[in-house]
């Protein structure tokens, strides 16, 4: 029996049942919800309540080109169900967007700015303001800010290791700076924090740390803890048994953290210090707690038996979708041939049962952006091809093409009224 018998693609079938279930909150005791970047509320703003009955969806596409990497932000009144006419666009050479407050804030590395936008009733971006981070020392590398209130944000310097505080509402720096100094590893390992999620009382990011051009990872995970009630008094966790931790999700008081290791990292590279790999999978930070919980590890790697995880997406309590290396397929032979794979495949996986299946409508494809993308109850999730991308709908229904994405990937998505 292979593992694309018709049992299977049944019970795949039944799991994104559950899944779009899950993503849309149905019955009266679901409260397990998607990874997707949550923030404190922020006051109502007139722009947005002018316009309700607007409904508008931000788009981002990371688009490549000879000219070298560009940045389209459109704003939609629904997700694209073709490709997006970029014409309308900002286009950015750098775009680092986030949501907070109804505003979306967009971090130029290049330039070393934060840039607030409104979208007025006519769906257009209106610059509403932009701090420089330049007095700051910052460096060009992608950071995540942490909102902990309308007036209270921290820049998660992941290369000097500080939080930088700001002001989301009047677009300024407060002066404070925050030592993240033991949060630091070796020197030769280059550090970064995932958007940091509101998980009950408390902002949490997920922590790595690598030398990615030598594939040298770092065997544990870390998080930073920011209590709101004290948030100059951030905490470091941490755990050796997952390794490259990119995303928080949170369910209830619970925080759950995702991290992957890479068939090019398990093939050609090595852990920090040349001990054992950790796995590829999912810890639990309970809530009110210091510590992750020791009984509780979800190994992907161990359930399908693949050789490469690339990306995953917390579903419910009990299902996973990743994306993976085919199982039943060896690692290329190099790592220029493993980047450039096709064998790639999103599969459904029963956390308890510790069972897996392939997604039946879903092709094989490349290793697609590991964005975690929720809109109206629906998760987005891509797979790269010969063209560009493209952007599947994950609900009850079960997973359908979504739209394409020439030339690049979807980099952001999600609904602003």
């Amino acid at each position: 029996m292979t593992r694309f018998d018709s049992t299977r693609r049944f019970h795949t079938l039944g799991a994104l049942a559950a899944l779009g279930c899950a993503l849309a909150a149905c019955g009266s005791d679901a409260k397990t919800q998607p990874d997707a970047p949550t923030t404190p509320d922020a006051a109502p703003d007139p722009v947005i309540d002018a316009a309700p009955d607007q409904p508008a969806v931000v788009l981002v596409e990371r688009v490549f080109s000879p000219e070298g990497r560009r940045y389209a932000i459109s704003v939609l009144p629904d997700v694209p169900t073709a490709a997006v006419d970029r014409t309308a666009a900002l286009v950015l050479t750098s775009a680092d967007p986030e949501l907070f407050g109804g505003k979306l804030y967009v971090r130029d590395r290049d330039a070393n700015t934060m840039t607030r936008y409104k979208i007025a009733a006519d769906r257009k971006l209106v610059q509403d303001g932009q701090l420089s981070f330049a007095s700051t020392g910052l460096g060009a590398s992608r950071y995540s800010s942490a909102y902990v209130a309308a007036d209270r944000a921290y820049l998660m310097d992941s290369t000097d290791w500080r939080l930088i505080g700001w002001n989301p509402t009047t677009m300024a720096l407060t002066g404070e700076i925050i030592s993240l100094a033991n949060m630091k590893k070796d020197p030769a390992l280059t550090g970064s924090f995932s958007a940091a999620v509101k998980v009950g009382d408390r902002l949490v990011s997920a922590i790595n740390w690598e030398d990615f051009g030598n594939l040298v990872l770092f065997p544990g995970t870390g998080a930073l803890v920011i209590e709101l009630a004290t948030p100059s008094q951030p905490k470091f966790l941490e755990d050796a048994r997952v390794g490259g931790s990119f995303r928080v999700t949170a369910d209830g008081d619970d925080a759950y953290l995702t991290g992957t290791v890479g068939g090019d990292v398990r093939k050609f590279g090595k852990a920090f210090g040349d001990g054992a790999l950790p796995a590829s999978g999912l810890l639990k930070l309970p809530g009110g707690s210091d510590a992750f919980d020791p009984a509780f590890l979800v190994d992907v790697e161990a359930i399908t038996g693949t050789k490469s995880v690339w990306a995953i997406h917390r579903i419910t309590a009990t299902t996973l979708l990743a994306q993976i290396f085919d199982p039943a397929l060896d690692l290329p032979a190099t790592a220029a041939d493993y980047n450039a794979s096709t064998d790639f495949e999103y599969v459904t996986i029963d956390t308890v049962a510790k069972t897996f299946a392939p997604v039946a409508n879903l092709p094989k494809g490349g290793r697609g952006n590991s964005g975690n993308h929720v809109v109206d109850g629906t998760l987005y999730i891509q797979a790269s091809n010969a063209t560009g991308s493209t952007a599947y709908a994950v609900s009850a229904a079960g997973v359908a093409e979504a739209f394409p994405v020439p030339a690049g990937d979807v980099w952001f998505l999600a609904r602003v009224r």
